[in-house]
């Protein structure tokens, strides 16, 4: 069952998204089959997503501090105590997708969970490759489509040190160690960790392989109808993830950018955008 959910806050959606990107901007969408659940929160910078099951919540990135409230209220228009949630973990780690989650993680009293490649850079200093050069480009086109959000005081006061290539991305809340791939989400049954490296080299995508959800991050995106993230740091990782992704049982992808859509023939007819396109 999916349902448009009336939105925890009341904002208005961003007149620039509405206009520009062809499936409209990112909506709060309640997604449930049987025990398990997802919840589709439309961030400042980013979808956050919370994985439901009886008694426990896992949050999939937080953008900015502006969504902390955002995601408390949604907590409570499912009937979810704060208390419930597990971990919060960030697909990757792009200021997008990241500047909130430290901050949520500590108000909550829960861990921030990282996959293998996030936790050796946070840990030991291991780099991360960002997009560059033309490529990152791109992404100027595709901020007018999101609205053109810009950073909130709170953002600029604490989550410059998260996501981006300078940043030493320092979390104060604990660190929970994800498995490696292919294993398990903890704690969240039918739920697995992928490592899908290509748009960024500690990028991890979640699937659901009963339901056919996906929830990407930014290796799959929807600006244009769902389509291949087309910015990358490594074509020939991307092309392998792509690859595996492919062979996977997908009913719906739940991006980071744009609203959830359907794949009833698979992610293998997705779309890549030429270069010319954001």
């Amino acid at each position: 069952m999916i349902h448009t959910a009336t939105t925890p806050v009341d904002r208005p959606t961003p007149l620039l998204a509405r206009l520009l990107c062809p499936p409209g901007p990112a909506k709060d969408q309640l997604i449930i089959e049987g025990d398990d659940g997802v919840f589709a929160v439309a961030g400042r910078y980013c979808v956050t997503y919370l994985i439901l099951a009886p008694g426990r919540v896992a949050v999939v990135d937080c953008g900015s501090a502006a969504d902390l409230p955002l995601i408390r209220r949604a907590l409570a228009k499912l009937g979810r105590a704060p208390a419930e949630v597990c971990f919060v973990l960030p697909t990757h780690l792009h200021f997008d997708h990241v500047m909130g989650v430290d901050l949520l993680a500590r108000s909550l009293k829960t861990p921030v969970a990282l996959g293998t490649t996030s936790l050796a850079h946070v840990r030991d200093g291991h780099p991360l490759r960002f997009p560059s050069g033309l490529t990152a480009l791109r992404s100027l086109a595709t901020w007018p489509m999101q609205g053109m959000p810009v950073f909130t005081a709170d953002d600029w006061r604490g989550g410059l040190d998260f996501g981006f290539p300078w940043s030493h991305n320092r979390f104060r809340a604990p660190l929970l160690a994800l498995p490696q791939h292919g294993a398990p989400l903890p704690e969240f049954s039918g739920w697995t960790v992928l490592e899908t490296p290509g748009h960024a080299d500690d990028a991890l995508c979640l699937h659901h392989a009963r339901t056919g959800w996906l929830i990407t991050g930014d290796t799959l995106r929807n600006f244009l109808g769902g389509e291949w993230n087309p910015m990358v740091c490594d074509q020939i990782a991307y092309q392998r993830t792509r690859a595996r992704l492919s062979t996977l049982h997908v009913s719906r992808v739940l991006p980071g950018h744009g609203p959830t859509f359907a794949t009833p023939n698979g992610l293998a007819t997705l779309p890549q955008r030429p270069w010319w396109q954001p």
